[in-house]
């Protein structure tokens, strides 16, 4: 016969079995070839409960050049909305060696959607056909 208790305490471990495990709120992607040169790795991690740290790194690329960049909605070639304006998205001037990086502070990214980043000529306006890269986010478990 089951008691009050006990079936509150089964109720209270199935439900415990069966919850979400809890985001960590950090996402990546790796651009693997630039149309330009070289690639890029972005990180982006939590910096509170609205805003997040996005930094792309670049590597191998073509020297002495300067390159843009955004986060957006979607995925690569969906010409989705960018997630925050373009002034956010810091433009990176790589060194000598090809390498390179810049940062921007972003809103805070929402588990379970789809993003990409796109990198481009910070001299024509961005859409998904003109981009020198591009590659789908994936968030860290």
């Amino acid at each position: 016969m089951w008691s009050p208790a006990l079936f509150v305490s089964a109720a209270a471990l199935s439900a415990g079995l069966f919850a979400k495990p809890a985001q960590s709120g950090k996402w990546f992607a790796t651009v693997n070839q630039l149309r330009n040169g070289g690639s890029a790795d972005l990180t982006i991690e939590p910096r509170n409960d609205k805003q997040s740290r996005a930094k792309l790194a670049f590597r191998n690329g073509s020297r002495d050049m300067r390159v843009a960049w955004d986060i957006v909605a979607g995925n690569c070639n969906d010409q989705g909305v960018p997630i925050a304006a373009q002034a956010a998205f810091t433009q990176a001037q790589t060194q000598m060696d090809g390498g390179g990086s810049a940062t921007a502070m972003i809103p805070k990214l929402e588990s379970g959607k789809r993003y990409y980043v796109r990198v481009f000529d910070p001299q024509v306006a961005p859409n998904d056909q003109n981009v020198w890269g591009c590659a789908n986010i994936s968030e860290k478990p």
